[in-house]
């Protein structure tokens, strides 16, 4: 893996550690490694252009004595956790009326893509969050919220790139969403997509009819 994805995944984590959540930890909070593989699965399709940058947006804030997780998971709160967003709206940043535009498209290209996976890999996409922010929960939050909560915590520098980023995989015809989960699977041992989803199939099926024979 690439140092430089360690040092971000280290920093996000020393960050995460010191976010108080209303319902206590969440677990990922005591799991590094589980953290370490989600990161690292999303920041390995990142350029090294854009990897520099959130590295460096990490170190401003740290300087700053910021907490870039603290502000995502805020943010998230958004649409799930209503009332207890108001408590800390007051202390997130005011966007730009452009940066919000960059931001939105690039929420409706990924939540586009997560649709798309789910419909290939529907066993898998169905253990994932939900896609839209509509159905949000307090403990569930969807693609559409989460990538809400992760730009806003970009610089205007690193947003940008991520965006651009984001449009020139659109034009290429890729989906990033694909990209990432297939590397969640293989950090887990899978060899493919495909093997991985043929056993989600077969373990789904063999519970569903479990189930049945209770029912009879």
């Amino acid at each position: 893996m690439k140092e430089i994805i360690e040092d971000i995944v280290q920093k996000e984590y020393a960050m995460l550690d010191k976010v108080n959540n209303t319902g206590g930890r969440a677990w990922c909070q005591d799991h590094f490694d589980a953290f370490r593989l989600m990161r690292a699965s999303q920041f390995l399709v990142w350029p090294d252009q854009i990897l520099e940058s959130y590295l460096e947006d990490l170190k401003d804030a740290e300087k700053a004595g910021r907490n870039l997780l603290f502000e995502k998971y805020a943010w998230m709160m958004l649409f799930a956790l209503p009332e207890e967003f108001e408590k800390v709206e007051h202390v997130l940043p005011v966007f730009a009326v452009d940066k919000i535009r960059r931001m939105e498209e690039t929420i409706a290209i990924q939540v586009a893509w997560a649709g798309e996976f789910a419909e290939s890999y529907p066993f898998i996409g169905g253990q994932g969050r939900p896609i839209y922010s509509s159905q949000d929960k307090p403990n569930d939050t969807s693609v559409e919220t989460y990538m809400r909560g992760e730009l806003a915590t970009y610089s205007d520098r690193t947003e940008t790139l991520y965006h651009d980023f984001v449009l020139r995989c659109k034009t290429e015809g890729r989906n990033l969403t694909t990209e990432v989960r297939r590397n969640q699977l293989r950090f887990q041992g899978w060899d493919s997509l495909e093997q991985a989803e043929e056993h989600c199939e077969a373990r789904k099926t063999k519970t569903q009819g479990k189930g049945d024979e209770l029912r009879k």
